[in-house]
């Protein structure tokens, strides 16, 4: 757990704290659904769903699209991938799948200082916002650990593996917070919950985890085989790291901690927590699991 780690998508939630706290201050702006909080949590698919919402939440507050900085790629779902390569010359910013973070904090950067231009440095006020809010989380100087610029663009930190973890048994409810803070925590708990498919889509473990447990348990993936929770019931948080970097890893240990504490596998699930391996003949061959991992027990 001293292990120091860049935890990447897998804070999202942590980082939308600073945007949803501002808004419950502020009057005459426009109100976000649930979709649009798990949106600024997700590392979605680029599907259509996912974009339109984009478009639609960054429509609101009057901005464009065009001033996301986090670069353009394909869809990560494959059949829709394959309807952009057949319609568009190249991909828009707004499929990349951290759109809707950067959508979060062009509107925060707007609402603190009435300008979007910069929206991603560390400098900018949003940033700073931001990192006030991961160091009071996880309860460090996080500038005194390494640091730098995320795929997407947007600044990227690293702290223990136990002190992210902290940070999600904080998100649970685990200890301490402000009101204000709480409550902000919870209106991401609830809006994850109640729409999973935004926060990452269709095939994706991210969804299907945050749709079979709903409000009991949160959880986010990150690059690099990360993958973060928190257990609101018990005021928990965790955060796994395959050392090797491969998701398929950190997917069966998020699991095996789940299991751990007690709840029930649902079928929906069970194919990202026990993943059978197929050859290219469709034979099973294997499976990827933890030892005494019995989903049938």
């Amino acid at each position: 757990v001293e292990s120091v780690i860049f935890p990447r998508s897998a804070m999202k939630p942590l980082q939308s704290i600073a945007l949803i706290e501002l808004l419950k201050t502020l009057k005459d702006i426009p109100a976000f659904s649930d979709a649009e909080v798990a949106l600024i949590c997700a590392s979605h698919n680029g599907e259509t769903l996912h974009t339109e919402a984009v478009q639609g939440l960054l429509s609101k507050f009057d901005i464009s699209i065009d001033e996301l900085i986090c670069g353009a790629h394909w869809s990560m779902h494959q059949e829709t991938m394959v309807s952009q390569v057949r319609t568009m010359d190249e991909p828009h910013k707004v499929h990349n799948n951290c759109s809707g973070k950067h959508a979060g904090m062009l509107i925060l950067s707007k609402l603190m200082s009435g300008k979007t231009f910069g929206y991603a440095n560390l400098t900018n006020a949003a940033q700073q916002q931001i990192l006030g809010t991961l160091e009071f989380m996880t309860g460090l100087d996080l500038m005194q650990h390494p640091h730098g610029i995320d795929g997407c663009g947007a600044p990227v930190f690293s702290a223990p593996l136990g002190n992210w973890a902290r940070a999600f048994a904080l998100f649970a409810g685990g200890g301490d917070l402000t009101d204000a803070r709480h409550e902000a925590c919870q209106r991401i708990r609830k809006s994850i919950a109640a729409e999973p498919l935004l926060i990452a889509g269709h095939g994706r473990a991210c969804s299907a985890i945050n749709a079979a447990y709903g409000e009991a348990i949160t959880v986010k993936t990150g690059a690099e085989g990360v993958y973060s929770a928190a257990f609101h019931e018990l005021g928990l948080g965790a955060v796994v790291k395959a050392r090797d970097g491969n998701k398929r890893g950190a997917e069966v240990a998020i699991g095996t901690v789940i299991r751990a504490l007690g709840y029930p596998i649902e079928e929906s699930v069970k194919g990202f927590f026990q993943p059978k391996l197929l050859n290219w003949a469709g034979d099973e061959v294997g499976d990827i699991t933890t030892p005494a991992f019995a989903l049938t027990g």
